[in-house]
């Protein structure tokens, strides 16, 4: 029996689908996947509402649709029409593979007309009451799925035979070893710097070098075709030498002036909107780590914040970052994008606080930059910028591995423990100094990398 979830994980790879149809498939669900899952569950009852007030009173839900061999369940339908649910705000490859999935199975049984999905409005901010009409967003992909009946009839074939397959011989493994859920099947014995390290390579060039017989970064011949930057990165894992560009480095660093703050938000991201002038998926901002080098001769000085309320906890934090950062200095974080987004957010939803915010954006410096764009490129980064692979190269004495939370997903779903679930002032006030410990070493970090990176350009 081939299922629609069976389905997109023959589409990850076919060895996955074997190696879950043969008790191999070794995936343990996180904390974080829970969230979401408990995310798309309240969409899915949300959807429920807007379908019975703006579909029919007469929808059904979760209707099966089910041959010898293909299963399918449909989350909403109403005569001949199917609507999937999905808790995005964009529709995805994925999720058009779902699409064409279900109907072809609907359509096997000769009971479907045309098929829907129903998502996220991203442009939809919550008002005193949630507007289940302009939450949802609902488009026709009828279209779509008969486009790809052909496409999705033979990729079903295939999985079929996969699952009665006796070994996984001839079947083509993943893209992402770091995840994968059967890595002695996908990904038996890779080298220590293998071409999944390259980042953004390209599957096109995956599928190349493996038919070369090439997993070692080592092994790429030179004549090899990649991008520039992916090439500098193959060059510096064959030499094992690490590339500084001191001239650019000092460059980049030249603009930044004191008083230097090092700043990083911890954010909770919820799919329906919880407070009033928010958007779907918001980033809203519970806690904040600055460190402060206000002089070149000054002691590093720590300011932070955490907030312990089921309230809107930016509020709070606009008060205690406007007590920190002062007018004039640089702010540095690691990838920007973040900060300045939830700066956005935090001046859009409080606008008498704009001023402040566009100040602080306009005073943003990304010291992540420097590994992103390969001024200083470690083979011991593995092509990765994340602050959590530079660190314990740059800092061999901090790592975030030590800590309890270590992971950003892990400090969100965790604050939400904290400030939601049943628990007694022990458990709390523990993820409270947890979470505390973990924003601290972030912006620690970006001061001792600085500091670093100063050192090495003198």
């Amino acid at each position: 029996m081939l299922t629609k979830s069976d389905y997109k994980i023959y589409l990850e790879s076919p060895i996955h689908l074997w190696a879950l149809k043969h008790g191999k498939y070794n995936h343990i669900e996180d904390e974080y996947e829970k969230h979401l899952k408990e995310q798309g569950y309240e969409v899915e009852k949300l959807a429920q509402q807007y379908a019975l007030k703006y579909i029919s009173p007469k929808c059904n839900f979760q209707k099966i649709y089910q041959t010898d061999d293909l299963y399918s369940r449909a989350d909403i339908e109403y005569k001949d029409d199917i609507y999937e649910v999905k808790s995005s705000t964009k529709i995805k490859q994925e999720d058009k593979d779902d699409i064409s999935f279900q109907y072809y199975v609907a359509k096997n049984i000769g009971s479907i007309d045309r098929i829907f999905i129903i998502y996220l409005n991203k442009e939809y901010i919550k008002g005193e009451n949630l507007d289940l009409k302009e939450l949802f967003v609902v488009k026709d992909f009828t279209e779509i799925a008969k486009d790809n009946l052909e496409k999705t009839e033979i990729n079903v074939s295939h999985a079929l035979n996969v699952i009665n397959k006796a070994n996984i011989d001839e079947l083509s493994s993943c893209y992402k070893p770091s995840t994968c859920p059967c890595k002695e099947l996908c990904h038996p014995n890779l080298p220590e710097y293998s071409i999944y390290d390259i980042p953004r390579i390209s599957k096109k060039n995956i599928n190349e070098l493996l038919r070369l017989r090439i997993t070692d970064i080592k092994n790429i011949p030179s004549n090899f075709e990649l991008p520039e930057r992916q090439k500098l990165q193959v060059e510096c894992t064959k030499k094992e030498k690490i590339i500084i560009d001191k001239e650019r480095i000092e460059k980049d660093l030249d603009g930044i002036e004191y008083p230097i703050y090092f700043l990083d938000y911890e954010t909770y991201s919820w799919a329906i909107p919880q407070y009033k002038g928010h958007k779907v998926y918001e980033d809203v901002v519970f806690q904040f780590s600055i460190h402060v080098k206000k002089t070149p001769n000054s002691n590093l000085v720590h300011y932070e914040f955490l907030s312990k309320k089921k309230l809107d906890p930016m509020e709070e934090v606009i008060e205690d970052l406007k007590s920190v950062i002062k007018e004039e200095g640089s702010i540095i974080v690691w990838n920007k994008s973040l900060e300045k987004g939830c700066n956005e957010s935090m001046a859009r939803v409080y606008p008498k606080h704009e001023q402040f915010f566009l100040n602080l954006n306009r005073r943003i410096y990304d010291i992540g930059d420097i590994f992103k764009y390969q001024m200083y490129v470690d083979p011991k980064f593995k092509g990765s910028w994340s602050i959590k692979n530079v660190l314990p190269v740059i800092s061999p004495d901090l790592s975030y591995f030590k800590l309890d939370i270590h992971k950003g997903d892990e400090a969100m779903t965790n604050w939400y423990k904290m400030t939601h679930d049943d628990m007694d002032m022990k458990q709390r006030e523990e993820i409270y100094k947890n979470l505390l410990k973990y924003c601290e070493l972030d912006t620690f970090a970006m001061y001792r990398i600085w500091e670093y990176l100063n050192e090495i350009i003198i």
